[in-house]
């Protein structure tokens, strides 16, 4: 953060608070921790010393009119470490600029000066460790205040269940592994869509496809249109009156692209930016390897190592549940389960191990494309003795319908819902003239690249 923002964020919460003992605590810091507006803070701890309360607003910008105050939502212990931190900034550039002078003469001075330069910087580290044994009613009180916090639904009852309730608002990084064309992209927007449903602001990061087509599958998981009419904008009467309903809700879900940010390129800090517009309690980031690595690090193992550090820090610094999918790799082809079929865990993770290593939760997911069923599988998490559970969907993608598997029903050869679109499999499409099952429409012939997962 620039100097000059949490300055002026600090000297605006003191001009605009009510809360006397927010103004007592910021007014308790002393000239030497502002630079650029460090005459404007004289001016109000001199009328607080005077008059016991900083001056009015209107007092304010009869002494200094060109400047203009902002509306400051952080909390006060946010604006103390930063004003700390910019203490320390205005040291280090005072010590800088000191010992140009002091190494040209006495090198003994200089080492001093800086020694004692570091003193003081010690003493503003506003680090403080949770003591386990002499508070340990405070963080036992602690950990039932965070179980009091609404946790997000996933969509998944089943899933909701063995993560005690949903995402966690207190810190959550949720990894799902996938191979390509799986539905990783259908399982964030049902995410996307239960969250928003029950009153969870949503950021969706699609790096690959349009958000107004991805949004169709948002109204698919919510009123089982067909998907593969609103991809073409083949609407229905039931769908503009939807519409209509759905922009009247209170509860906002984003999506944002590449495009939509400075630079062409999505990282942790420019989706930062937009939890905290927001108020964003859900992140969901489809693909983590399009993301950009702020430390601009290479290879890709530290890139996505950095990125996943940051976004666990996001989540617990803002409250806000993050869900990334990650690509598995070609050498999950080869692990297959005791259906057959192939299964990526959690070793698969392409590129690097990292995001799961830092991960809360694990899951892994495939669709079984001959018998119509998703499945997902808990590979890994912090919270509870883990058994791998595997939890089998019937899944018509078209219209969103979908229902759990009993385990007793699991080996079945076909599911109990036929898909009703000609969708792609993983040989390509049906060709045209080649009989279709029962159920499945055959007036609309989808191009490659139509419907993807």
């Amino acid at each position: 953060m620039a100097v000059t923002n949490i300055e002026l964020q600090i000297i605006s919460k003191i001009l605009t608070s009510d809360n006397i003992e927010e103004i007592n605590a910021l007014c308790s810091f002393d000239n030497s921790y502002y630079s650029v507006f460090k005459s404007h803070i004289e001016f109000i701890l001199d009328h607080v010393s005077k008059y016991n309360n900083p001056p009015d607003v209107f007092t304010f910008q009869s002494e200094f009119p060109d400047i203009t105050l902002v509306k400051v939502s952080e909390k006060l212990d946010y604006l103390i470490e930063e004003l700390n931190r910019n203490k320390q900034h205005i040291i280090l550039l005072e010590t800088f600029n000191r010992l140009k002078d002091l190494g040209s003469a006495d090198v003994k001075d200089a080492w001093q000066y800086l020694n004692n330069q570091c003193d003081i910087i010690s003493r503003l580290d506003t680090t403080q460790p949770l003591d386990v044994v002499k508070d340990a009613h405070k963080r036992s009180a602690q950990i039932v205040e965070f179980n009091k916090q609404k946790r997000i639904p996933t969509g998944f009852d089943e899933i909701d269940k063995v993560m005690y309730g949903g995402l966690s608002t207190v810190e959550e990084l949720l990894i799902i592994i996938a191979r390509t064309n799986s539905g990783k992209s259908w399982l964030g927007m049902k995410m996307m869509e239960s969250a928003q449903k029950h009153g969870f602001p949503v950021l969706y990061y699609s790096p690959e496809m349009q958000s107004s087509f991805l949004g169709t599958r948002f109204d698919t998981w919510r009123k089982n249109f067909p998907n593969n009419k609103l991809y073409q904008g083949i609407y229905t009467e039931d769908y503009f009156r939807y519409l209509d309903e759905l922009s009247e809700e209170e509860t906002s879900a984003f999506i944002v692209e590449d495009k939509d940010v400075a630079g062409g390129e999505v990282n942790v800090n420019s989706l930062k930016i937009l939890i905290k517009k927001y108020k964003i309690k859900l992140l969901v980031v489809d693909g983590l390897s399009y993301m950009a690595d702020v430390q601009k690090a290479i290879p890709d193992h530290i890139k996505f190592k950095n990125i996943c550090n940051a976004l666990f820090r996001l989540s617990k610094q803002h409250g806000c549940a993050v869900v990334v999918m990650v690509q598995a790799s070609r050498d999950a082809q080869t692990t297959k389960d005791a259906k057959g079929e192939v299964f990526p865990n959690l070793y698969h993770v392409e590129g690097s191990d990292h995001p799961a290593r830092i991960a809360t939760q694990v899951f892994a997911m495939r669709q079984i494309f001959d018998k119509n069923v998703l499945d997902i599988r808990l590979e890994k998490t912090r919270t509870a003795a883990n058994t791998k559970p595997e939890f089998s969907y019937a899944w018509d993608i078209n219209t969103g319908n979908i229902r759990l598997i009993p385990s007793s029903e699991s080996d079945m050869v076909t599911a109990a819902i036929t898909p009703t679109v000609n969708v792609m499999r993983p040989g390509g499409y049906v060709p045209e003239g080649v009989p279709l099952p029962p159920g499945v429409i055959d007036d609309i012939v989808l191009d490659e690249g139509e419907i993807e997962f």
